[in-house]
This record gives C-alpha cells, structure tokens and sequence, in this order.
C-alpha cells in the first residue's frame, strides 16, 4: 500500500511539473518580422520524372504551372512576406499526370512567424493559411448534388444541378463548393458544363427504376422463402411458438405486399417513361431537363418524371453535365485547359475576421491577375 501512495504522489508530482512547464510556455505572432519565399525551380524535371507525358505535353504543362507560380510570386503578399514565411511548389502523382488531362497542383502555403519561449530566435508555425491552384481537377464535380451516388451505382454519365454562381468574370467563374468559394478558369470559348437533355435525364429514370426493380425482386424472393420455411416450422411448433410465428408471418404478408405495390409503381412509371420516349420530337429530347423539387411526387427519390418541368418553363433547377467535347485531345492541344482555385486554412470562419497572415491569403484570391491565369493556358 505505500508503494502504491509513493507512485502515486510521484505521478503527481510529474503532473504540477508539466503543468508549471506548460503554463510558461509562452508563444506570439511576430508580425513585423520579414519572412522569406520559396518557389519551386525544377517543375520540368519533376515532372519529367514520372515518365507519364509526351514530352511537349510535360514542357506544356510545367510550362502553365510556372506560369501560375509567375503570377503568385509577382504578389508583394507572397514576394516579400511580412510576419510569415511563403512557400509556392508543385505537387502530383504518376496516375494524375499520366491522365487523358494531366493534373498537378500548384500550392502555396503562408505560415505563422513566432515567438515561443522555449527557443532563441524566430520559428515558422505549423499552422497557416494555404491556397491551392488545381490543374484540370475535373474530378471536383464527382461528388458535387444530390445524384453522384446512383449515378455512379448505375455507372451513368454524371449529372448535377447547376451551381449557383456567386462571382463571374470573363476569365473566371466562382460558385460555393461545400460552403467555401471556389474559381474555374477556364482555356477557349468552350463551356464548362452543358445541359442535361431531358432525353437523358428519363433514360436515367428508366436506368434507376430498372435496378429498383432487380433489387426489389430479390427482396422479395428472399421474404418468400423465409415465409415458407415458417409454416414449415410451424407444423412442429407448440401453441406459444405458433402465435409468434403467425404473428411473424401477418408482418411480413405485410411488408410483401407494400413491396409489390411499390413493383407496380416502378413498373408504371418505366412505362410512362419509355412512352414519352417514343412520342418525344427531337426538339423535346434535347432540350434542358429541370426539375421542380416542390411538386409532390409518387417516387421516394428526388429525381422523378413527376417533377419534371415541361419543355420552355423556367421554374426548378437547371441539370447540368460536364461537356464532355471540353477538353481538347488533339495532340498539339495544350495539357492545360481548366484551373481551379480554392483556400484553405485551419480556423473555421476566419473571412469573417481574418488575422493578418489570413487576411494575406484572402488578397491572394481575390488580387491574382486571373486574365494571366488564362493567358498561361495557351
């Protein structure tokens, strides 16, 4: 027992000290400290690196990102940083470069000059405020609304509702992703993204139904079968066991038959789906599917024919695709063709009440010459 109150006060002892330690530990900002750039020199060879690319798409592509870090670097917020340090670099993986459009990243991150007590001298932190400038990251829209999930279940081409535009200009475009902003530039006159055809949006309709129903049948089947080998228990049960049982069996009758009307209903709404189908004229087919979200609808998704605004009305949401002729494959195209921007940092709301090395980032965003982002393209 003493040993166990002599470990114990030893325990508490190391406790007070670490907390008298802790308490003195004291660590500042230095804001008035100037900090120091380091940029990326070497993009060719790392890109070079990954054998993935032709080599005139690898000198197209390090090309462009020299060309964003060139448009970083010029900015007294990163040349020339004053209470933090700058780094701009390069950053990609084989599999990204060697895509149909090459991605790689230009990133460039401030981080915090301090003051801590238990070293000399200045410190660069380990938080800071960071901005990554994405290279054909077409991949941000996989995710994006309410239909990725059964699109790719049903390994349909990708659709979403068209995003809300929040800033534009002729050389960028910017819409809220996940609630934070977030700039396209984009190379050419060719758009981004383009209708989703009402065509198209029933041909998914159908292609949705068509895996409810499969699953629906199974579920059904596996009820069946599971209600059969009951009764076939049942001949052998005593009286208790058989009202539990039958008890069972009306609850599943139950679920059956809701199953079988919801069979019906998928069934009657492919039907009317392929009807509309065949009686569609051309103009019909290829004109943009909205949809009216607060019209009431038989189905249990949100995506239904109830709510499928008629040809030339204006109301609902816009469904969109990516183009899929956006990119330009030609061999003497460039590898570049879409930037994305975004920032990121640790502080939740901090565009709300920046500190100075957030409000520095923030001017980044806003301040970069986005036309010589879209020069750099060409």
């Amino acid at each position: 027992m003493k040993g166990l109150y002599r470990k114990f006060t030893l325990f508490c002892c190391l406790l007070l000290s670490c907390i008298l330690v802790a308490a003195q530990v004291r660590i500042e900002h230095a804001p008035h400290v100037q900090g120091t750039l380091k940029r990326e020199s070497q993009v060719l060879a790392f890109i070079r690196h990954f054998n993935a690319l032709p080599d005139a798409k690898a000198v197209s592509l390090a090309g462009t990102a020299n060309k964003l870090m060139d448009a970083l670097c010029i900015l007294p917020q990163v040349n020339g940083p004053t209470g933090y340090n700058a780094k701009v670099n390069v950053a990609g993986a084989a599999m990204e470069i060697k895509d149909e459009a090459p991605k790689l990243m230009v990133y460039c991150y401030f981080r915090y000059l301090i003051r801590d007590s238990r070293y000399t001298g200045i410190k660069e932190s380990m938080d800071g405020a960071d901005l990554f400038m994405k290279i054909n990251a077409f991949d941000l829209f996989h995710q994006m609304g309410n239909y990725w999930e059964e699109c790719s279940k049903l390994h349909f081409p990708l659709f979403f509702e068209a995003p809300s535009l929040t800033d534009s200009t002729a050389d960028y475009i910017e819409f809220r992703y996940k609630g934070d902003p977030v700039r396209i530039v984009t190379a050419g006159s060719r758009p981004l993204y383009v209708p989703l055809t009402r065509k198209e949006f029933i041909q998914f309709l159908i292609a949705d139904d068509e895996l409810a129903v499969r699953e629906d049948n199974e579920a059904l089947k596996g009820s069946r079968e599971g209600e059969d080998q009951i009764k076939k228990m049942m001949a052998t049960q005593n009286a208790s066991d058989k009202a539990y049982s039958a008890s069972t069996l009306k609850s599943m009758d139950y679920s059956i038959d809701q199953g079988e009307k919801n069979l019906a209903r998928l069934r009657e709404e492919m039907g009317n789906c392929r009807s509309l189908l065949g009686e569609m004229t051309p103009e019909e087919a290829n004109a943009p599917a909205r949809l009216d979200y607060g019209k009431k609808s038989s189905g249990a998704g949100m995506a239904s024919l109830d709510r499928l605004v008629p040809m030339g009305r204006r109301e609902g949401v816009l469904l969109v695709k990516l183009n899929p002729g956006f990119y330009d494959k030609r061999p003497n195209a460039p590898a570049v063709q879409m930037i994305l921007l975004y920032y990121a940092w640790p502080t939740v709301g901090f565009a709300k009440d920046p500190d100075y090395l957030q409000q520095a980032m923030l001017d980044v965003f806003k301040q970069i010459d986005y036309h010589r982002l879209k020069e750099s393209m060409k």
